[in-house]
C-alpha cells in the first residue's frame, strides 16, 4: 500500500497496438479476435476474456471464470457506466473527471501529473466551482453589455425622432 506521504507521480506509459508498457502495471501483450458480435481477447497480465457485444457501449462476458457486464454512455461531457457492482455518472472536463456518486473514482491532471482518489474529487470541485464562476462573471458581462447597447439604441432613436419632428414642426411654421 502506497505512503499517503508520497507525491503524485507522473503517469509513464507506451501504448502500441498490442503492448502496453507502463511503470505501474509492467508490460503486458494483449490480442484480440472478434467475428459476430462475439470476442476472445487474452492479455498476458489480465488472463482471458470471452464476452459478446450486446449493443453499443455495453457488452458481457466472462473473465477468468467471472461473470463481467459493462456498459459504458457518453454524451458531451457526462458519463454512464454500469457494472454488475453498480451504477455511476461522471462529468468530464479538460482536467479530468469527477464521478458524482462515486466521488474517489475521480482523476484530475496538472500539468502532466495525474491525481486519483478523494484528492482529486477535492481539486474536480475546487476547478468546476472556478469554472463556473469564471463562466457567470462572463455571462453577466455579455449580458450588461447587450442590454447597455440596446438602452443607447433606444435613446438614439428616441433623440433623433425628437429632432427629426423638431426640424420638421420648424419648417412648417416657416412656410
Amino acid at each position: 500500500m502506497p505512503n499517503k506521504d508520497t507525491k503524485p507521480r507522473k503517469r509513464i506509459a507506451l501504448r502500441d497496438k498490442n503492448i502496453r508498457v507502463s511503470r505501474t502495471g509492467g508490460i503486458a501483450a494483449t490480442k484480440t479476435v472478434s467475428k459476430d458480435g462475439y470476442s476472445a481477447t487474452i492479455n498476458t497480465n489480465h488472463g482471458l476474456r470471452l464476452h459478446k457485444r450486446l449493443f453499443k457501449g455495453a457488452r458481457m462476458g466472462f473473465q477468468n471464470g467471472n461473470f463481467q457486464f459493462i456498459g459504458r454512455y457518453n454524451s458531451g461531457p457526462l458519463n454512464f457506466n454500469i457494472s454488475k457492482t453498480g451504477v455511476s455518472t461522471s462529468v468530464k472536463n479538460k482536467r479530468g473527471a469527477y464521478n458524482v456518486l462515486k466521488p474517489n473514482y475521480s482523476s484530475f491532471k496538472l500539468a502532466g501529473v495525474q491525481v486519483r482518489g478523494k484528492n482529486a474529487a477535492m481539486l474536480q470541485i475546487i476547478y468546476i466551482i472556478f469554472t463556473i464562476t469564471i463562466n457567470i462573471v462572463k455571462f453577466i458581462w455579455h449580458a450588461t453589455i447587450s442590454i447597455l447597447w440596446f438602452v443607447f439604441l433606444i435613446v438614439k432613436w428616441f433623440v433623433d425622432f425628437m429632432v427629426g419632428f423638431y426640424k420638421g414642426f420648424k419648417n412648417k411654421d416657416l412656410q
